[in-house]
């Protein structure tokens, strides 16, 4: 029976909306399992009882049905490429029509009982379409007494799979860029212990032999040693716990990992990495008003310190016990007298605008800036 403009115009849409609603569900990484998703709504849409999306085996010789519905135990059902309807379509990229499937199946071990097999009529085979070679073969099997699928469904079908197989690979490959992520940021906090923490203990430890040295000949500046020993101990603990941290937060949003990332990011122009702490819960009682002034802020002060501080080593400190506080520290050569001044009237009208103060305080050497502001 041929289809009117409107019952084909429906089911036009009605695939529309499928492959739209499996790219939401797959870009917003919510889907779960993906390959269940598009066989569950190919065969809602195309009213088949059932459905099977397989995938190749790593040695390109046999299909594995990773996903079976409508049908009990078949899942991890394996079938060769080589001979099978399936398989051709894998081969070829090219779709395929079946009016008899029980008599293709029963070629090959389905493990499809006798009484199943004699009751499916027709199937609908298309290719999970990729660059190289299809990602998969997606089948729909109706029943011996159902309406045959035809040329037109095919090409419905086609059309489907082209559209969700696109949105299957972007989220692999966001998701392998993600874990790229990840592994550049373990490769960053590595560094970071290398850089500031594994050095600082090195020289805690060589501190500690020198006190030991002078003890029986100078009490106290053994004791005096000890002391300093202890505190660079302090900073060295305070260094770990941010790494840890960042190791364990990811990609969060958090004002912790985000003043991280701007420090990370300002590295290649200070042409060193500076030192950050963190003191107190700034990543569940700061507002999110007060980051948004806050890493400008703290961008600005690095981009300060790349272009006239000439600085070997920085210290960033993020404080929370009354108020906020971001501490920035060099050991460059000073804030210049002359020039453009206008960063730093940037970052004074932020702290302004919350009810705070910005500081200077000139060191030998260096600079400490401080940006302060209340939280109530």
């Amino acid at each position: 029976m041929k289809l009117g403009p409107l019952e084909d115009s429906r089911r036009r849409e009605a695939w529309l909306r499928a492959s739209n609603e499996i790219t939401a569900a797959l870009l917003s990484g919510t889907s779960g399992n993906e390959l269940s998703l598009i066989a569950q709504h190919a065969r809602e849409v195309a009213g088949a009882p059932m459905a099977a999306i397989a995938l190749p085996d790593e040695g390109r010789e046999n299909l594995i049905f990773e996903v079976v519905q409508g049908a009990r135990n078949l899942s991890g059902t394996t079938v060769a490429i080589t001979d099978t309807a399936s398989g051709q379509v894998f081969r070829t990229g090219e779709p395929m029509l079946i009016d008899r499937y029980s008599e293709v199946a029963a070629n090959w071990n389905s493990g499809l009982s006798p009484d199943l097999l004699k009751e499916l009529g027709s199937a609908a085979i298309v290719p999970l379409p990729a660059p190289d070679e299809p990602l998969g073969v997606l089948v729909l099997v109706r029943l011996r007494d159902e309406p045959r699928f035809k040329q037109a469904d095919l090409e419905l079908l086609r059309n489907f799979a082209a559209h969700v197989a696109m949105a299957v690979q972007y989220s692999q490959a966001r998701a392998d860029q993600e874990r790229l992520m990840v592994f550049e940021d373990r490769e960053r906090i590595a560094r970071d212990l290398h850089d500031l923490v594994i050095q600082r203990v090195f020289a805690t430890g060589m501190a500690l032999e020198a006190a030991a040295a002078v003890i029986g000949v100078d009490p106290d500046d053994a004791a005096t040693r000890v002391r300093h020993a202890v505190d660079d101990l302090d900073v060295t603990i305070q260094e770990i716990r941010t790494t840890v941290f960042a190791l364990q937060q990811g990609a969060t949003e958090s004002l912790r990992s985000e003043v991280l990332s701007t420090v990370e990011e300002a590295r290649k122009g200070l042409g060193f990495a500076p030192s950050v702490r963190f003191r107190g819960p700034v990543d569940t009682a700061v507002p999110r008003e007060v980051n948004d002034q806050l890493l400008p802020v703290l961008r600005e002060a690095l981009s300060n310190m790349a272009r006239h501080a000439h600085a070997t080593a920085a210290t960033i400190e993020v404080v929370l016990d009354e108020d906020l506080l971001l501490r920035v520290t060099d050991n460059g050569v000073g804030i210049p007298l002359s020039g453009r001044r206008s960063g730093l009237t940037v970052m004074n009208s932020k702290a302004e605008r919350l009810g705070g103060t910005f500081t200077i305080n000139h060191l030998t050497p260096g600079t400490e800036l401080h940006w302060r502001v209340p939280l109530t």
